[in-house]
């Protein structure tokens, strides 16, 4: 018995390999990122925090804070988060006229709701 003709599908085209990233300029500071598959780099880890603008370092550092007070007002852990926002509060003034108007006044919109948040559990507490 012989099977009915029916139309072969198409191979599916060979994938392209992967185009390699560009590298920086001769003379340039910007290191490409390592592969996956290396190993970290101390050498690596310093280059970036060398390249690092400071502003960015500082927003980060605001932004892991916050999270971190708002988890020890859950807990309630009120010592803990009064260190957390007091940070805050300490670092903020470096980020003035660094960042966007925008994100400068969501931090501080979030700086003020901790301060309340942490007012309402202290009158909890009492």
């Amino acid at each position: 018995m012989s099977e009915p003709d029916t139309p072969e599908e198409p191979e599916a085209a060979p994938e392209a390999a992967p185009e390699p990233e560009p590298r920086p300029a001769s003379g340039s500071r910007e290191q490409p990122a390592a592969p996956a598959d290396e190993p970290f780099s101390v050498e690596g880890m310093m280059e970036a925090l060398r390249q690092a603008k400071v502003s960015e370092l500082v927003l980060s550092t605001v932004s892991t804070l916050a999270s971190v007070a708002y988890g020890k007002l859950e807990l309630p852990d009120l010592p803990e988060a009064k260190e957390a926002i007091d940070a805050i509060g300490a670092l903020m003034p470096l980020l003035a006229g660094k960042l966007d108007a925008g994100i400068l006044r969501d931090f501080e919109q979030a700086l003020a709701n901790l301060r309340l948040a942490y007012a309402d559990a202290v009158s909890k507490a009492q």
